[in-house]
């Protein structure tokens, strides 16, 4: 088959075989025969393919031999395991046919008996609750704001004010014992009385996994379980618990108040929060490769929204992911993003029976970690 005849996709391969040293290949019933890949040309009228994926440093070792594998409901489509010999022409057969794709990941940890096969679809929103309500990409990309570089600087009397707030703060720090929180109101003197509402709620930090989990059970919050693969080098590093208040009372109706002076006639008003009033609704975990984390969260939903939107720009790589049935829905950003979204990679799925949002995210531009990696880790975590 010359160059004139070839689609542009099967010319990027050939070129990049043939840059590489590996001949050319023709890729038609005959040559797939003698490749003992007959087995992965598509049925008529079915459309999913597999692409498959070595691990580094060569074809892929747990393919040993082609074992087709039926699985429930329409369509009955096949999942194949392809002979380690072939996973080069099964990839040519992918892009040149397109469509739907299910990638199998191999050995790349210690979670190596549980390996998985995933399947790579088409956006579309999925459910956080049995009710309707649904985790979807915001309706609009995200763009550049307004620059702030240029705004006006605070005046002398909101910066003092900014000064006596923190003052505030810092004092119900230390009138308060670990686990207590408080609602405060710090107000202005003068001709001119300004008041501003104030929440001490700081989050329980914990060092140990163990720790963690007897933390959630106590306080209800949402639980994460320990993934059972994560990559070469990365450990724990700190689990967090983010505790919030049930109900905020507006400034004029808060009582039972004890007031502080601040001085410069700023004086503060505050009063200790019931534990009825509190509630555990996020939890999140951290692990560590030097300056490289993964961040790993649970979060109750708030069922007094419509649902949860997800941040993209126009350029965020948005798909879903398939793991046993279970959708998940994939962000990537991409390499010459303007915008900053508080991630570079992200992998987002819903327990909708317990309202729980789980959230797989890596925030560093230069992060190591594969696609491939992201879904394992939260495939790991899936019990």
């Amino acid at each position: 088959m010359g160059k004139s005849e070839l689609t542009p996709e099967e010319q990027f391969l050939k070129e990049g075989d043939l840059a590489a040293g590996i001949p050319p290949v023709d890729v038609h019933d005959s040559v797939m025969h003698k490749l003992g890949l007959a087995a992965i040309l598509p049925a008529e009228g079915e459309n999913t393919l597999l692409q498959v994926l070595p691990p580094r440093g060569g074809a892929p070792k747990v393919m040993r031999r082609v074992e087709a594998e039926a699985v429930p409901g329409p369509g009955r489509k096949r999942f194949l395991r392809i002979p380690a010999k072939g996973w080069v022409a099964a990839l040519l057969v992918l892009v040149l046919l397109g469509g739907v794709y299910i990638q199998f990941s191999g050995e790349l940890g210690e979670w190596t008996r549980a390996k998985f096969q995933y399947k790579v679809l088409p956006y579309k929103p999925i459910p956080v609750t049995n009710s309707g309500a649904m985790i979807v990409k915001s309706k609009y990309p995200v763009t550049p704001g307004k620059d702030l570089s240029r705004e006006t600087k605070p005046s002398k009397e909101d910066e003092l004010f900014q000064l006596k707030f923190k003052k505030g703060h810092d004092t119900i720090e230390k009138l308060l014992l670990p686990g207590e929180y408080a609602t405060f109101v710090v107000k202005s003197g003068g001709a001119k009385e300004e008041s501003l509402l104030g929440i001490y709620c700081p989050p329980i930090q914990l060092k140990e996994y163990s720790a963690f989990k007897t933390t959630v059970e106590k306080y209800k919050a949402p639980a994460l379980n320990k993934p059972e693969y994560l990559p070469d080098g990365y450990g724990f590093g700190q689990a967090t618990i983010i505790p919030s208040f049930i109900k905020m009372d507006e400034i004029l109706q808060l009582t039972d108040l004890k007031e502080i002076d601040l001085g410069d006639k700023f004086k503060m008003t505050w009063r200790k929060e019931k534990a009825e009033n509190i509630a555990y609704n996020y939890s999140f975990l951290l692990y560590k490769k030097g300056e490289a984390n993964v961040e790993i969260s649970a979060s109750r939903f708030d069922e007094s929204k419509p649902g949860e939107s997800l941040m993209w720009t126009k350029t965020t790589k948005v798909e879903n992911i398939e793991i046993d049935g279970k959708q998940l829905i994939y962000l990537e950003t991409s390499a010459n993003e303007k915008i900053e979204l508080g991630f570079k990679n992200r992998l987002v799925w819903a327990d909708p029976e317990a309202k729980i949002i789980y959230n797989i995210s890596v925030r560093q531009e230069k992060s190591e970690l594969t696609k491939d990696e992201i879904i394992q880790i939260a495939a790991s975590m899936m019990k």
